[in-house]
């Protein structure tokens, strides 16, 4: 096990940590949180996860395997750097980038970097390259000051390019491609697993369940939304089990065909519930959960914070967070484990 710094967004407090550690939890990887402070979060892991990590992350910039950590005084970092063994050899260039994540008075990242470039570079004869360096040490001035290698960078912008309003189909109300993705980590598939979006719209949560090479089955029950969300998933080049027009109180598939469920259910401004109230629709859909979710499986999904959601025994509450949406809706995102 190695120690890895991951360097969280500040997009929620509570989602980025919660992220990693469905992914980490999904993928099979042991781990030991070792300190959460955000934006930094520090884990016991085998470095052979950072692959996945990267791949599925959508809430995390980067990870660095650490190499020491120590008060925010460039004195004491210098020290700890002179103390550390560097096993940099002289033909690979390199670089210090520093990023300031706290108010500070006195400390200007650009007097971190280029003391400690000139330590590195004079006990390893190693060269400086500040556009393309092979290695690049990066160091983050937070609760504390925190040094490592950079071994990944998540490619946020790549969620950008997949905003609801770039695809073909649009309809108001559409979730960010990044929380599509934090929904997708949090029900906690693997590669090929079959997840299920009951309430699918414009596809959005397919999208990014097909990203991570899971068999993602959508069901709405208005067919523009199914015909729209074909066209989004085809536009993208997704790979998909279909698309289904159903009733979510009835889900029309076999029982345990599915390996976990992701899912925004209406409840916006924006949205039409086709004259059902939405605690009756929701409550009837929880009703019907459990006989398509395998055993282990999860679910994660949202609704207003205002509305009492009863869980049903053959679940667990496995965590919950509140996001603000807009003034009049705090929407409640929870993962549930089937018993």
């Amino acid at each position: 096990m190695s120690t890895l710094t991951l360097l969280l967004s500040r997009e929620h407090p509570t989602l980025p940590a919660a992220e990693v550690k469905a992914v980490l939890e999904s993928e099979g990887f042991s781990y030991r949180v070792v300190h959460l402070n955000p934006p930094i979060m520090v884990v016991e892991v085998d470095l052979r996860a950072c692959k996945r990590l990267e791949e599925r992350l959508a809430m995390t910039m980067e990870g660095f395997s650490l190499l020491f950590s120590c008060s925010p005084d460039l004195g004491d970092v210098l020290t700890h750097l002179r103390d550390l063994e560097l096993n940099l050899p002289a033909e690979l260039s390199f670089a210090v980038r520093v990023l300031r994540k706290t108010p500070s008075v006195g400390l200007r990242s650009l007097d971190f970097e280029r003391a400690m470039g000139e330590v590195i570079a004079k006990r390893t004869n190693a060269k400086v390259n500040l556009k393309k360096p092979d290695v690049l040490f990066r160091g983050v001035i937070a609760d504390r000051f925190y040094f490592g290698v950079r071994v990944f960078t998540v490619k946020r912008g790549s969620f950008d390019l997949r905003r609801p309003r770039y695809r073909p189909f649009f309809h108001p109300g559409s979730m960010e491609p990044r929380v599509c993705r934090v929904f997708v980590n949090l029900a906690r598939p693997r590669a090929g697993s079959v997840l299920l979006d009951p309430f699918s719209g414009t596809g959005g949560i397919l999208i990014e369940a097909s990203m991570v090479g899971c068999h993602a089955i959508g069901v709405d029950i208005d067919g523009s939304m199914v015909q729209g969300s074909i066209v989004n998933l085809k536009s993208l080049n997704c790979q998909f089990l279909g698309v289904i027009r159903g009733d979510a109180r009835m889900i029309p598939l076999r029982e345990g065909s599915v390996d976990c469920i992701a899912t925004d259910p209406p409840y916006g401004r924006s949205t039409s519930l086709k004259r059902v109230e939405l605690a009756k629709l929701l409550a009837r859909f929880m009703d019907e959960a459990p006989s398509a979710v395998k055993r282990d499986g999860h679910i994660c999904m949202a609704y207003p914070s205002w509305l009492d959601l009863d869980i049903p025994s053959d679940f667990r509450l496995v965590e919950e967070h509140d996001m603000k949406v807009h003034r009049s809706l705090t929407r409640r995102i929870v993962v549930l484990r089937r018993l």
